[in-house]
């Protein structure tokens, strides 16, 4: 067991200092504030001007359009070109029109007995989704109008006969109901199965890179001579299990510092600026602090926890796998052929995630998240909603079986592996070395 935790300490130690991990370290919560803040410059920059000039020969539609977000609707005088069809002579006014880049003109032709309509619009260059969905649903709006208008019906009626329900959703329990925030736990359980997936992959394959490098340099054979295969995989699982908790730590605490130095800047919130859509700085000031009052009455005294816990055992699951398949092979090209049966089961649990998110208490999530392969991913979606504690008990207990299972599998290959060079591995051989005595 000493020596276990003499090689974890190495790994640690060896890695912190590393100028790689100094390096991401620092970029890894820049590179997510730079994430959250392009988006809001995009924006800004995003809002040029547009001149919209509408010719609407019968007078009937042209009120229908409002400026907004870039766009400004000018209504051309009449005469300036005909009012049926346009013809080659109005071409010279047309070129005018559309002299400037940013210009377009949309030409109305006056609505038939049953208010249809046809609409096209000109300009220099192939138009935007902004500007023809803006128009469109203009146009559209002002034609539901006047059909009602003409059927004797009152607009304004109609629109209150639409009023639509908010459906609030609530969980009873023994001291009665209690809001469940579905928005929000989609929110946390899809970020937190992200950070998940992420984790068990990045430092997961780090462990293999790690037994590979030094299985190539022949410094393991110097390792197995004074230590146990088995306790130098546990070790490096250990050491660099640390090196993922450590940096995730680090990361938290820059990303609070950076989050708030951006809310600091006003950037995405306030008057005349852009923001995100679906981020807390798009909201006004009220919802900003309803949604922080809603951040605040989640589970957190169960979501953290057992993401801790899923989050460990996820990692120490496929880090013996990954460890085993970084003993057989000589150099990571020839590692992707034994990656893939590991690698499927992670990427097919963040898929899925996307559905237990729409029901997280459904057949689907409840074996997704008792299989060991797929619990690490799945569970953590569904914590904000909820889970019950036999569920959570029994999907603990699987996945610590399943990771002392994996650990006795690759500590059986990697105690071969380690000291094999230039043999193809195939997954025969690897059945062999597994009952070899």
């Amino acid at each position: 067991m000493n020596k276990i935790f003499i090689v974890a300490g190495r790994e640690f130690f060896t890695r912190i200092q590393s100028r790689t991990f100094i390096v991401m370290s620092i970029l890894g919560p820049l590179l997510f504030g730079l994430f959250v803040l392009v988006p809001v410059l995009m924006a800004k920059w995003n809002n040029d001007s547009t001149t919209v000039w509408v010719h609407d020969p019968s007078g009937q539609l042209s009120d229908a359009f409002q400026d907004q977000n870039g766009l400004k609707f000018q209504v051309l005088p009449q005469g300036t070109l005909s009012n049926g069809v346009l013809v080659p002579a109005d071409s010279a006014n047309i070129r005018e029109l559309l002299e400037d880049q940013d210009a377009g003109l949309l030409h109305l032709q006056a609505p038939d007995s049953n208010l249809n309509v046809e609409a096209r619009y000109y300009s220099a260059q192939a138009a935007g989704l902004k500007i023809t969905e803006r128009i469109q649903s203009a146009l559209n709006d002002r034609l539901y109008r006047l059909r009602m208008e003409r059927q004797g019906l009152d607009p304004k009626v109609i629109e209150s006969l639409r009023a639509e329900v908010q459906l609030q959703t609530s969980v009873w329990t023994d001291q009665g109901s209690e809001d469940s925030h579905t928005e929000t736990a989609m929110l946390l359980g899809f970020g937190a199965a992200l950070l998940m997936y992420m984790f068990i992959f990045m430092y997961g394959s780090m462990v293999m890179r790690g037994v590979i490098e030094e299985k190539a340099s022949r410094v393991m054979e110097l390792l197995v001579s004074t230590t146990k295969p088995f306790e130098l995989m546990m070790g490096k699982i250990l050491g660099i299990a640390s090196v993922g908790l450590f940096q995730f730590v680090l990361w938290l605490l820059l990303g609070t510092a950076i989050s708030t130095a951006i809310g600091a800047m006003g950037l995405g919130s306030g008057p005349g600026t852009a923001s995100v859509p679906g981020t807390v700085n798009s909201l006004p000031a009220d919802a900003q602090a309803d949604w922080m009052q809603i951040l605040g009455q989640m589970p957190w005294e169960t979501i953290i926890p057992f993401f801790l816990f899923y989050f460990l055992g996820g990692y120490f699951l496929y880090a013996a796998l990954f460890a085993a398949v970084g003993s057989a092979v000589d150099s990571e090209g020839d590692s992707q052929q034994l990656m893939l049966p590991i690698s499927l089961p992670i990427i097919l649990s963040f898929v899925a995630s996307q559905f237990v998110m729409q029901n997280p208490h459904g057949s689907l999530a409840f074996w997704m998240s008792m299989i060991p392969l797929t619990s690490p991913v799945v569970m953590v979606v569904r914590l904000p909603f909820g889970v019950p504690g036999w569920e959570l008990a029994l999907s603990m207990f699987l996945l610590v079986a399943a990771f002392v299972l994996a650990v006795w599998l690759a500590g059986r290959i990697f105690r071969i592996g380690v000291l094999m060079y230039g043999q193809k591995v195939s997954f025969n051989l690897l059945r062999k070395w597994l009952f070899y005595r």
